[in-house]
């Protein structure tokens, strides 16, 4: 059941490239919490009224450093909301309302490797994925691409913690030049289908290019959806996608049938 709270900023890390890690106390939360699902998150007594969803990061365990019973969100300042999360020191007062959403789900087939596919701060939800997939099967694969070397946060965590990290940017500033649908596609046609699970997380159009080239090789693919909410919790109606499965309406609630969906489902 999804709690909302009032919770105190642990630390409040600048990790470079406007990219921040954020940790608050919330240890009941923590125990409900799942990889892939999210946040609706706002600074009490701030002029941003409205709260503003965020994947979970990390939980406990997730991170060596980690305090007991915290959870971390990663995030990049792009407006008035952010930047305010971003001006917070520890000890400052946060208002949380989760756990919300679907969540990822371990590998339908349990031989398979998970592969990671992010675009920039995309690379949210992973570090609680690649924690609770730790010792259950096949290490992670990661293939992170953004547009330049400022757009890759915690790059050096997934480098210690997946069996393979696959780098592209827009610039050729890190790893190889291009998009991260490249490699990917090499690694899809080399591999037999049942032998992978892609999770990705990005942007709309590099989650689109992912679903296709999933779709291409026949491999199972979930995608954690990004929307714009109001609410977080399916009453507004404003971060409906097309799907496959949604009756005569025709549309779902990332917030609520999501952020998690199979990518055969969206009707793209």
């Amino acid at each position: 059941m999804p709690q909302d709270i009032t919770t105190t900023v642990l630390r409040n890390l600048a990790l470079g490239g406007g990219n921040h890690l954020v940790e608050f106390d919330a240890p009941e939360m923590a125990r409900e919490m799942q990889p892939g699902q999210f946040f609706m998150i706002g600074i009490p007594g701030s002029e941003t009224l409205l709260r503003r969803p965020f994947s979970v990061c990390g939980l406990p365990g997730t991170f060596d450093d980690g305090a007991d019973g915290a959870l971390q969100v990663l995030y990049k300042v792009y407006g008035t909301g952010t930047a305010l999360l971003a001006s917070l020191k520890p000890g400052a007062r946060l208002s949380v309302l989760g756990p919300l959403g679907r969540g990822f789900e371990p590998p339908d087939n349990a031989a398979a490797q998970p592969v990671f596919v992010a675009g920039g701060i995309g690379s949210a939800p992973f570090p609680a994925l690649a924690a609770t997939l730790r010792d259950k099967g096949p290490a992670p694969r990661m293939y992170y691409g953004a547009r330049g070397e400022a757009d890759l946060p915690l790059l050096d965590w997934f480098r210690e913690h997946c069996a393979d990290v696959v780098v592209t940017t827009e610039d050729g500033s890190v790893g190889e030049r291009g998009r991260v649908t490249e490699p990917l596609a090499a690694l899809l046609e080399s591999s037999a289908p049942d032998s992978l699970h892609l999770y990705a997380c990005g942007p709309d159009p590099m989650l689109r290019a992912v679903a296709a080239t999933a779709k291409r090789y026949g491999v199972i693919c979930d995608l954690a959806l990004e929307a714009h909410m109001a609410c977080g919790f399916g009453v507004c109606l404003g971060c409906v996608v097309p799907t496959h499965t949604a009756g005569p309406m025709g549309y779902e609630r990332v917030c609520v049938e999501g952020p998690v969906m199979r990518a055969e489902r969206l009707a793209w």
